[in-house]
């Protein structure tokens, strides 16, 4: 189950690839990378394209790439992927080369969801399209992710970003949008990626409601139930409430442009 998890993932992080001209994803030997063009770390992944005994190679090829193109960039380790030995030698394989972890969430599983235990919450419900929607789903993204507005526009507010496999969801409280969800149809399943509600109505429910909804949205347009995602401390007691489960985990490490 877990390559389902990673490889909804690799389809998520190519979307980005598409918001503008410099965007581009390929496929090397030892690693798949992708990125926006722009220098936001977090936007620009490597990834494993299979199981690996050692991961020096794949960090070393995505080091070449990025740092020709002069940008910061992640790598998101699905440790299932490799062997015993290089689970045992990851960390170290990263700080020798001066990048910094910054976060091991787990990747969730689930068949379908668990009824909820709760009432919806009181909403209303937008699909990311227009110009308007773009900007209300790059407005929540920039306050929820803590992300300069002009870097959340460029990537949010792209219409190449909205395409197939990634489908947005905003969700509304009193004609208002407060709650934000991606979708991506990749790998037989619906990931769940930008899952966010703004403070001051978080606590309510929304995050939730919005995301039952965008994952029936999807079951009825795809056919598809089997959901996945990748886990954040504060989200993962909801996610478990609603029938996820824990089939692997994702070490992310991160070199910043400045440090280029």
């Amino acid at each position: 189950m877990y390559n389902a998890v990673e490889g909804n993932l690799r389809a998520a992080m190519r979307c980005y690839s598409n918001i503008g001209g410099d965007g581009e994803a390929r496929d090397y030997p030892a690693v798949t990378v992708a990125s926006t063009g722009l220098d936001v770390s977090v936007f620009n992944s490597a990834m494993l394209p299979g199981p690996a005994d050692s991961i020096d190679s794949a960090i070393a090829q995505a080091e070449v790439h990025f740092r020709a193109r002069r940008l910061g960039w992640t790598f998101w380790v699905c440790e299932d992927l490799l062997s015993h030995s290089g689970r045992a030698n990851l960390h170290a394989a990263f700080t020798t080369r001066r990048m910094t972890w910054i976060a091991s969430p787990p990747g969730m599983f689930a068949q379908r969801l668990l009824p909820p235990v709760r009432p919806a919450a009181s909403m209303t419900f937008d699909r990311v399209g227009n110009e308007r929607t773009r900007l209300e789903f790059a407005h929540i993204a920039s306050v929820v992710f803590s992300l300069a507005f002009t870097t959340a526009k460029q990537i949010y507010g792209s219409s190449r970003l909205w395409r197939p496999p990634s489908h947005g969801w905003i969700g509304y409280f009193e004609g208002k949008p407060v709650s934000i969800v991606t979708v991506v149809i990749a790998e037989g399943a619906a990931g769940v990626y930008s899952l966010g509600t703004l403070p001051q109505h978080q606590g309510c429910g929304f995050g939730e409601t919005l995301l039952r909804h965008a994952l029936e949205e999807a079951r009825k347009e795809f056919g598809i139930e089997r959901t996945v995602l990748q886990a954040t401390p504060q989200g993962s007691h909801l996610y478990l409430r609603m029938g996820y489960r824990i089939v692997t985990k994702f070490s992310i490490f991160m070199r910043e442009g400045s440090a280029l």
